[in-house]
């Protein structure tokens, strides 16, 4: 018989989730978890939850307090959870991002095994100044030298790891969101009809290249819209400049979250992706199970993720060859709809959450009798790692312009994504 485990999840903002992928990530691991008999804790911020009282579908919800700041608010939460956790002690500590495992040896020096999911190389992103990233890279390191077992999301973040530190880490992706979408009164809501919209949807931060998809969708010959779904309360200037478009076809949600969310998915003409930074994006994975044809930015994770079931466009040209692929695909509906169907059935057969549910169970047991899932040597860095390209340069820092440049053509060639 299997047996029951107490975990404690730590780092991020709150469940139910109305924010990123880790957020996704925990609201349906540690709930998926209880349903198998463990018990589950999960650490929300003060003021970023819409759930009353201490209990969610089984899980322990415990609030605390924090620092309303970009750089801060992260660690100082998770600093007060961990000293929470020494004093309510479980079999695992969970942390999400390596930004937190400053923190790890406190509950291993009280006997509790850790585990950090990496947020891909999280010290690329836009929106960290320069002592961020250092933070953040040198976290990676203590993530390697403090945890028993690191979690990658993609194939390209744990060849990172791999490559960089000579740490081994399990490949756990996420699962696509199993819910129905009937009903069009959030379509209705934003005067939207179904399949004659594309669909975003993401933190609007510099690195998820906002900017080149609205101008890329600024050139295309359409009457469909573009729908942009989220925001960021840290980069204002950034959000403000995106919403300055003219273009009437482009329309700004904000943060839709459950029914609204579903619906806007299920009835999108196409969903973009064109983030650059990153490991598995829970979005992508969602729009394909709820039967989207889907166009992405070509980085490793991104291809990892669609296979052959879905396009990308070269994301080093940015919204150049972004609008040339939309383009395509406007005028090409047959072919959207075929592929619609080829990334939903590649979601429902490889992203399911009872089987990310089952991945983390038997990580759990094994850190729990006694394998050590990174390098048990202690931090090894790759002599080769020096030489690996700094991608910390995002598109925020060398946004391209293409004026001069002519427009994409119809009729351009596709770019299919491949195994």
């Amino acid at each position: 018989m299997e047996e029951k485990m107490k975990v404690a999840m730590i780092g991020i903002k709150a469940i139910p989730a109305r924010d990123g992928g880790f957020e996704t990530a925990v609201d349906e691991l540690s709930r998926g978890l209880v349903r198998l008999g463990h018990k589950v804790t999960v650490y929300n911020r003060s003021g970023m939850s819409t759930h009353p009282g201490t209990d969610y579908e089984g899980v322990r919800i415990v609030t605390l307090p924090t620092l309303k700041s970009k750089n801060l608010s992260t660690i100082v939460h998770s600093f007060l959870a961990t000293v929470h956790v020494l004093f309510h002690p479980v079999d695992v500590v969970h942390y999400f991002i390596t930004g937190t495992t400053l923190f790890a040896p406190l509950p291993r020096l009280f006997g509790m095994k850790v585990i950090c999911s990496v947020d891909g190389t999280d010290w690329q992103r836009g929106k960290w100044g320069r002592f961020a990233r250092w933070y953040l890279r040198m976290s990676e390191r203590l993530a390697v030298l403090f945890c028993h077992g690191l979690v990658s999301d993609s194939r390209d973040v744990k060849r990172y790891y791999s490559d960089v530190y000579v740490a081994d880490s399990s490949l756990i992706t996420y699962g696509m969101r199993e819910t129905t979408a009937d009903g069009l009164e959030w379509l209705e809501h934003f005067d939207l009809e179904s399949r004659e919209y594309v669909l975003f949807v993401g933190r609007l931060v510099p690195e998820n290249n906002i900017h080149h998809l609205i101008r890329a969708f600024e050139q295309t010959r359409t009457n469909k819209k573009l729908v942009i779904v989220g925001d960021d309360p840290w980069e204002k200037e950034y959000v403000r400049s995106r919403k300055s478009t003219q273009d009437p076809r482009i329309i700004f949600t904000g943060g839709v979250y459950g029914v609204g969310y579903a619906q806007l998915q299920r009835n999108a003409y196409l969903f973009v992706l064109p983030d650059e930074v990153g490991g598995t994006h829970p979005a992508l994975v969602e729009a394909m199970g709820f039967g989207n044809c889907v166009l992405v930015n070509d980085t490793p994770s991104n291809l990892e993720v669609i296979a052959d079931a879905g396009f990308n466009y070269h994301g080093s040209e940015g919204a150049q060859d972004l609008c040339q692929q939309l383009q395509a695909l406007l005028d090409d509906p047959g072919l959207v709809e075929e592929f619609r169907s080829k990334a939903e059935r590649r979601a429902r057969a490889n992203y399911r959450w009872e089987h990310v549910v089952r991945d983390h169970v038997s990580l759990y047991a094994q850190v729990l009798n006694g394998r050590q899932v990174p390098c048990s040597s202690g931090l090894m860095l790759n002599p080769r790692a020096a030489d690996l390209p700094d991608l910390a340069r995002t598109s925020a820092e060398r946004e391209p312009t293409v004026a001069g440049k002519p427009a994409a053509s119809p009729g351009s060639t596709l770019n299919v994504a491949s195994k």
